[in-house]
C-alpha cells in the first residue's frame, strides 16, 4: 500500500450522546485517558503533529494526521457497540468507505442472531465500512471479508482459519486439524458481523486479545470454546517489547494492530486484478476444515432456501456466490446457511 496516503485519526473525546433519557452511545474519552489505554495510537500514527479540535454537525473531536490509510479512523471510549457508533457517524455523513471506528469496550456488543458479545476493555472492537460493490453487494460479503481478515491476521504472524462464513478460529497447537476435528483442537478467537445501515455495509470485527467468554456463558450447542489470539509461536497478541525479543521493539497496541489489518485488507482488495473473482481463492486458502468431515446444522441448501436440514459432509470449498460446498453422500451440494459443527 502507498504509505503516502494521508488520512486522520479522530478522537471522539466528548463522546456521542444517546437519545433523550438514554445512555450515551459513546462515553467521553479524554486524550489523557486514550494515551494510557490499549487504544493509544503510539508510533502507529507516524505523526508528531499535535491534536487539534474539530467539529461536524453536533459532534466534536480531536484530530491529527495519519498516514497509510485511505479514510478517517475514529476512536471512542466505552460505547454501546462500535456498530452503533458507525451508524451515528453515517447519519452525519462522517463515515465514508474504508473508514473504521475502534471502541474501548462495548456494553451491548452483538454477534450472529443478535447474541450478546461479551466486550470488556482489552479486546479489539472495530466497525469498518466496506464498498457496497463486487462480493460485498451479494451474499458472498461474509466469507469475502472473512478471507480478507484471515489473510491480514496471518500476515501479522497470527495464523487463523475462517470457519464459514464469518468466525475466526485458531488451532490450539498451530497445526492443521485432523480429518475429524474436535472441539478440543481449536478455539474461536474472533468473529465478523455484517450490518447494512443507511445503504452502507458495515463489518463489525471482534478479536479476543486479552480475554474471552468462559464456557458457562456460551449457548448449549456451541461449536467451539473461546480463546485469545496468539502469534505463530503461541504468544498472545499484541506483543510487548520484552516478548518481541532482543530488538526491544515498542509495544504493539490494539490501534496498531487494527491499522495494520485495515491497511492489508484495503491493499489486498484495491489492487486485485479481478475484483469479482479474487475472493473465493483467498477464503479457501484460510478455510477451516477443508477436506474434513463436519456437520452442518440447520443447513440451508442453495437450490432451496426454504428448506432447513441437518447435513453431514466433507468441506470442499466455497462458491463465487458465497455458498459452502460439501461432498455429501448424495454428491456435491452447496449451502447458503447453517451452523458448522465438528464431525460426529
Amino acid at each position: 500500500m502507498n504509505e503516502n496516503v494521508s488520512s486522520v485519526i479522530r478522537l471522539l473525546h466528548q463522546g456521542i450522546p444517546g437519545q433523550a433519557g438514554q445512555a450515551p452511545i459513546a462515553e467521553a474519552f479524554s486524550l489523557e485517558a486514550l494515551n494510557t489505554s490499549v487504544l493509544a495510537p503510539g508510533q502507529a500514527s507516524e505523526s508528531s503533529a499535535p491534536w487539534h479540535p474539530c467539529a461536524g454537525h453536533d459532534l466534536h473531536w480531536l484530530e491529527r494526521p495519519l498516514t497509510g490509510l485511505p479514510s478517517p479512523v475514529y476512536i471512542t471510549g466505552a460505547a454501546t457497540s462500535s456498530l452503533d457508533v458507525a451508524k451515528e457517524l453515517l447519519q452525519r455523513d462522517l463515515f465514508p468507505e474504508w473508514t473504521f471506528v475502534l471502541s474501548l469496550s462495548q456494553s451491548s456488543g452483538r454477534g450472529q442472531m443478535r447474541r450478546a458479545w461479551v466486550s470488556p476493555e482489552g479486546n479489539l472492537y472495530m466497525a469498518l465500512r466496506l464498498p457496497n460493490v463486487g462480493p460485498f453487494a451479494t451474499f458472498a460479503a461474509a466469507p469475502a471479508i472473512g478471507g480478507l481478515v484471515a489473510e491480514a491476521l496471518s500476515a501479522e504472524d497470527c495464523p487463523v482459519m475462517l470457519k464459514w462464513p464469518n468466525d475466526l478460529l485458531q488451532s490450539r497447537t498451530q497445526k492443521k486439524f485432523s480429518a475429524v476435528p474436535s472441539r478440543e483442537e481449536c478455539h474461536k478467537v474472533g468473529g465478523i458481523l455484517l450490518e447494512e445501515r443507511h445503504g452502507a455495509l458495515i463489518a463489525g470485527i471482534g478479536l479476543n486479545i486479552t480475554s474471552f467468554p468462559p464456557i458457562l456463558t456460551l449457548r448449549d450447542n456451541y461449536a467451539f470454546s473461546a480463546g485469545t489470539l496468539c502469534t505463530g509461536k503461541n504468544v498472545p497478541y499484541p506483543l510487548t517489547s520484552c516478548e518481541k525479543n532482543k530488538e526491544n521493539e515498542p509495544i504493539v497496541t490494539i490501534f496498531t494492530l487494527a491499522k495494520r489489518l485495515v491497511e492489508r485488507i484495503f491493499s489486498c482488495y484495491a489492487y486485485t486484478s479481478d475484483p469479482a473473482l479474487w475472493w473465493p481463492a483467498l477464503a479457501e486458502k484460510h478455510l477451516a476444515f477443508r477436506g474434513c468431515r463436519i456437520t452442518l446444522a440447520d443447513a440451508c441448501p442453495e437450490n432451496d432456501t426454504m428448506v432447513r436440514i441437518p447435513c453431514e459432509g466433507i468441506v470442499d470449498g466455497v462458491t463465487p456466490s458465497g455458498a459452502l460446498r460439501l461432498r455429501t453422500e448424495y454428491g456435491m451440494d452447496t449451502f447458503l446457511g447453517g451452523s458448522l459443527l465438528p464431525g460426529s
